[in-house]
């Protein structure tokens, strides 16, 4: 008999929602798993978010995000018709609600996926996620950086792991223009427009660096908080940058995009494993990022990438600097990271580990049943 997988996350299509598709769309090719996707709608939970997922596919389900306790109860009742074997609760706070439907409807094992290493736990939601996870099967963490966090929250639950997310890596391997000398000199951020992405720092940076007489442009890709992304246009204008920027707005094209960008940056201030990253090393983009969890671990500086401190915008202009008066000098760094995305980072290998945890957390209790 299949084992029954559900997957529930936000509607929000960040990284996390793209972890569970891809999950949900690698197993149910899988002869003994069936899954299903379930959204809890939000803002961005578009009819073309949605439009994408059918025609990929992918069978999904959408529970209201309005209220917390309408989340639970409409997944609940989900949950006891469905029936699944194992409910995989993505993010936060999705985790709670998800868990809590779970539990109710007396789903056999819960599992938690944690995304992020700096989550606003309160008292009271702390609390429920130690109750949770001793009532969980396991909690899996998307990075190293993510599992010390975990560490931290005294969870109870029998098995904590971690479980690299993966991405298409043949989507970014197969594009054209993978040399550097290939390409104009100019930066690409991939990012939603939010305080915690930073963005700040990055047109600081762009600032120094006309000041130095360094001629680059910056592209921006990214949706988000509107009220944001303005402040941002603000701050460009202010440092006198503006017409340097390029403010890309979403793009369904994103490989293509850094296929013809030398540098990739990001400046985010937390991360739980930058999906983005793995997209721009594996385009063949220098990638220069934060020093922080979930993209530290990704990048041996110097090495494969480079790494500066979070808010430091004269310390990353200076990295900028140096790959923008010699890019040719790097082009062996760039495929380092390629082939590092390709041999640990690929969205199969993810699926796998899932797949394999999963079962075994079903064998596991069949045993002890005996």
């Amino acid at each position: 008999m299949a084992l029954r997988v559900l997957h529930f996350v936000t509607g929000g299509f960040s990284g996390a929602t793209q972890v569970a598709i891809d999950l949900v769309g690698a197993h149910n090719s899988m002869a003994d798993m069936v899954c299903l996707l379930v959204l809890r709608q939000k803002k961005t939970t578009t009819a073309t978010h949605l439009q994408q997922l059918q025609q990929s596919g992918i069978p999904y389900h959408l529970v209201s995000g309005a209220m917390h306790w309408l989340t639970i109860y409409q997944l609940m009742k989900l949950c006891t018709t469905w029936k699944p074997d194992i409910l995989v609760a993505h993010g936060f706070p999705e985790h709670l609600l998800g868990r809590w439907a779970g539990l109710w409807a007396k789903v056999p094992h819960l599992v938690q996926v944690e995304h992020s290493t700096k989550e606003r736990y309160t008292r009271w939601r702390l609390w429920q996620s130690r109750y949770l996870s001793a009532r969980s099967s396991c909690v899996i963490g998307v990075s190293q950086g993510v599992l010390q966090t975990l560490a931290t929250q005294q969870l109870r639950a029998p098995k904590i792991v971690a479980v690299p997310n993966g991405i298409e890596t043949e989507k970014y391997l197969s594009q054209d223009a993978v040399h550097l000398s290939k390409r104009p000199n100019d930066l690409i951020m991939v990012a939603r427009f939010a305080k915690d992405k930073d963005h700040a720092t990055v047109v600081q940076a762009m600032a120094y660096l006309k000041q130095w007489k360094i001629d680059t442009r910056l592209m921006l890709v990214g949706g988000g908080k509107q009220r944001y992304q303005q402040a941002i246009k603000q701050l460009a204008q202010a440092q006198g940058v503006a017409e340097q920027i390029d403010f890309a707005g979403r793009s369904n094209q994103v490989a293509a995009l850094l296929a013809q960008n030398k540098i990739f940056v990001l400046s985010s201030l937390r991360e739980g494993l930058s999906l983005s990253v793995l997209e721009a090393m594996a385009a063949g983009c220098v990638v220069v990022a934060s020093r922080t969890h979930g993209i530290s671990e990704l990048i041996i500086d110097g090495v494969d990438g480079f790494l500066f401190d979070e808010h430091d915008a004269q310390g990353l202009a200076k990295i900028l600097k140096t790959i923008l008066q010699a890019p040719d000098q790097f082009n062996a760094l760039a495929e380092r990271g390629r082939a590092k995305v390709a041999q640990y980072y690929d969205k199969e290998h993810m699926a796998q580990a899932y797949a394999d945890l999963l079962r075994s957390l079903v064998l596991s209790c069949d045993d002890l049943k005996r």
